[in-house]
């Protein structure tokens, strides 16, 4: 299988944990459902069309930087009874002290990813390994919130085979892959549940609980079912 990667890099990241309520809470990397949304956004599917477009892919993500975590109170405008009477709503508003509404938000400072993305429709994978070489987008890319936009850079087009079980995997991988892990005392791991697919109305079809690393390197252990990605060893690819 044909496997285009990429890094991506901001200064400042936001995934939204779908469970989370009055504080947004972050995941340290995109899940796959916001992969996609990047994937969209540089091929130039539209809001309503890229998650049917880009279900062809299958996506990996590695953690290339231990995620830095800051927490943040945003002063955010509450919309939901606006009118054409703007300027009488604000007055009114603000008299009554509710016009802005503070949140805490965890932000990520500085993340950097590895993308790899591989698809059996060949034209499809062809064509975004052309957009990626050229360094083109066609919207604006960003991190989850659209005010902390990316940076991103091809790397290489290489072939993987799929492998019973491997000792070394450098990806996000569902805990249903992992037999046994193992990691010396300075290596953080993290895990958590995590959005999958997305239907056509934006909301989550599917979710895998998965481990990762906060240390920005391999885990170790015995992981089954994945791709080997050379003497680095082995990344998981989301379908």
């Amino acid at each position: 299988m044909r496997v285009v990667s990429f890094k991506i890099w901001g200064k400042f990241a936001h995934f939204r944990k779908f469970w989370t309520t009055s504080s947004s809470l972050s995941y340290p990397f995109p899940p796959p459902t916001a992969v996609r949304g990047i994937l969209g956004a540089i091929l130039g599917f539209r809001k309503e069309e890229y998650i049917e477009r880009t279900e062809p892919f299958k996506v990996g993500v590695e953690i290339l930087k231990p995620p830095k975590v800051i927490k943040l109170g945003l002063n955010f405008v509450d919309t939901k009874k606006l009118d054409v009477e703007f300027k009488k709503f604000v007055k009114k508003r603000q008299k009554e002290g509710l016009l802005h509404t503070q949140t805490l938000v965890e932000v990520l400072k500085e993340p950097e990813y590895r993308i790899f993305v591989a698809s059996d429709d060949g034209k499809l994978l062809e064509n975004l390994e052309r957009v990626l070489k050229n360094g083109e987008n066609y919207y604006t890319v960003s991190l989850g919130w659209a005010n902390f936009l990316a940076n991103f850079e091809y790397e290489k087009t290489f072939e993987v085979e799929p492998i019973e079980k491997t000792s070394k995997v450098l990806t996000v991988i569902p805990t249903s892959h992992v037999e046994e892990l193992s990691f010396d005392k300075d290596h953080l791991v993290g895990r958590d549940t995590i959005p999958t697919n997305l239907g056509k109305d934006r909301k989550p079809l599917s979710y895998e609980s998965v481990i990762f690393s906060l240390s920005a390197r391999p885990l170790e252990g015995t992981f089954r079912n994945i791709y080997l990605y050379g003497s680095r060893g082995g990344i998981f690819l989301f379908s």
